[in-house]
């Protein structure tokens, strides 16, 4: 018999393995409902832009591509979506987007808006990040509703923050100096953590008048942006995430994507192998009955 369960699970694991990359996302995966004004009539207002990964490259101004950092936030085609006073969307992830403890710092989900911190004049995507230099610390702020709830219907709101599109700005691409040195052009083809949020601790002084590459290693691995902790909404888990302008702000907030925060970097095929895990035990217990 411990055979034939060795046979399942082997089996079970490659079908999971095999699926899991186009079933499960550490991303929102879906556009519920948004306001009418969302209609994709100008280039900030498509609510699709709201899923999947972040915006990694963005067109340089006089020409090319340039990376996404925390001193280079994403504009332009198909890249953020603008909140004003009546805009709100509605997206949804694939899982439930559990309330764990275990998560860096207790934090459960993040929003990546298109936040960063001023420096010591243009950046381009040649700029060396040793020598560019923060200024007050202070990143850019444009304040953004966020609510989630279990079902689409029933709403926790974050009325006292965090917002979205505060802190901390995106930084999806890893800066190696090494690189630098040698090509002229630092960013190499490895991705920052969209599971793993910054340091809540860390202030504006701890970014204040220190060089963009000190900053980035500040973020530890992280990619960046607002984190959320559920506890305070009173839900174990969450699927859906509304994001809405704030009324009277005269700042228009702009948000970019949504992940879930994990314990430790997991592949999306992960996600699948343990709700099929749970499967096999269900088998399993049917069997004894």
């Amino acid at each position: 018999m411990k055979k034939i369960y060795a046979v399942i699970f082997v089996f079970t694991l490659s079908v999971f393995l095999s699926a899991g990359q186009a079933a499960a996302s550490i991303f929102a995966t879906e556009l519920v409902d948004c306001s009418a004004s969302l209609n994709g009539s100008s280039m900030y207002k498509d609510p699709d832009n709201l899923l999947g990964e972040p915006t990694l490259l963005i067109a340089q101004w006089g020409g090319g591509t340039s990376h996404v950092s925390i001193v280079e936030p994403a504009y332009g085609a198909n890249t953020l979506v603008t909140f004003t006073d009546d805009d709100w969307a509605v997206v949804k992830f694939d899982h439930q987007v559990e309330d764990d403890p275990n998560n860096p710092y207790g934090l459960d989900f993040t929003v990546f808006g298109n936040g960063m911190f001023a420096g010591s004049g243009f950046v381009y995507n040649d700029t060396d990040h040793r020598v560019y230099t923060l200024g007050n610390g202070n990143a850019a702020r444009e304040p953004v509703m966020v609510s989630v709830s279990q079902d689409g219907e029933n709403w926790y709101t974050y009325e006292n923050g965090p917002y979205g599109d505060t802190a901390y700005p995106t930084n999806p691409w890893v800066w190696d100096p090494d690189l630098y040195d040698t090509t002229g052009v630092g960013w190499t083809d490895i991705k920052n953590d969209y599971t793993k949020p910054v340091d809540p601790s860390l202030t504006s002084t701890d970014f204040k008048g220190i060089p963009s590459y000190e900053a980035m290693l500040l973020y530890d691995g992280s990619a960046g942006g607002t984190a959320f902790d559920l506890a305070e909404s009173g839900f174990e888990w969450i699927q859906y995430v509304k994001v809405s302008g704030i009324s009277g702000s005269s700042l228009d907030g702009e948000i970019d994507a949504f992940a879930d925060i994990a314990p430790v970097p997991v592949p999306a095929a992960v996600w699948l192998l343990g709700s099929g895990l749970l499967a096999m035990v269900g088998i399993r217990r049917k069997s004894r009955d």
